[in-house]
């Protein structure tokens, strides 16, 4: 008898993978786990991902987009225009609350296994180049008060992102509220020694790069959505 339709195949694919890659790690999950856990047939998935490789990559895909979403609709929520300070807070809370961007930004072999050695370097630099981008348009929107290089502040961002999410394995095991306070310190230095206080343009600066991030996100290589 054939197995009845699944609405969303794709979506029920990835829910799969993303609970078995968090529990097992990806060297530790199959194609045929992940297809008897989304309740389809082994062939099923080859019809949608050549490969356990491409599936990962749209899993992570999907995550992405779903934390760019995350910040895009707390940035349209807030109140009055909100700057750097606000933004990079709305992006570590999305990371903390997002175990496999998590892993995916610390390229976690725990995690990612053989695909984080199997995707090259490009996408760290595709990263920072980002954050250079955005930390730019913020300058030239009046909204940073300092004469940094947006490379140097984008570095120093970065870093601090890294070592935040590293630090659980290295000085923990560290509670939420431990990390969310280490934030706080960090949102205070910004405010005091990078921003002015935010314009509306500051506020096109940040759908813009939400928007470009979403935009390359949009879909993967098959041309899904």
């Amino acid at each position: 008898m054939p197995r009845p339709l699944i609405p969303d195949r794709v979506g029920a694919i990835l829910d799969a993978a993303e609970d078995l890659v968090l529990r097992d790690g990806f060297d530790g999950v199959s194609v045929e786990r992940i297809a008897r856990r989304a309740g389809i047939s082994k062939g099923a998935i080859y019809r949608e991902f050549d490969g356990k490789h491409e599936l990962m990559d749209a899993l992570l895909t999907r995550c992405m987009r779903r934390l760019a979403e995350r910040v895009r609709q707390r940035v349209v929520a807030a109140p009055a225009p909100v700057g750097l300070s606000a933004v990079y807070r709305f992006g570590l809370e999305a990371l903390l609350d997002d175990a496999l961007m998590t892993a995916a930004f610390l390229d976690d072999e725990a995690v990612l296994g053989s695909h984080a050695r199997a995707v090259g370097g490009d996408r760290y630099r595709q990263r920072f180049a980002w954050i250079t981008d955005y930390v730019e348009a913020l300058h030239e929107a009046g909204s940073l008060a300092t004469d940094a290089r947006p490379e140097a502040v984008s570095l120093a961002l970065s870093s601090f992102t890294i070592g935040l999410l590293s630090v659980n394995s290295m000085l923990g095991p560290l509670t939420r509220d431990q990390l969310a306070a280490a934030v706080d310190v960090v949102i205070t230095f910004v405010e005091r020694g990078l921003e002015r206080p935010p314009e509306p343009a500051a506020t096109d600066a940040h759908l813009l790069l939400l928007g470009r991030l979403t935009e390359q996100l949009g879909t993967d290589q098959e041309g899904r959505p």
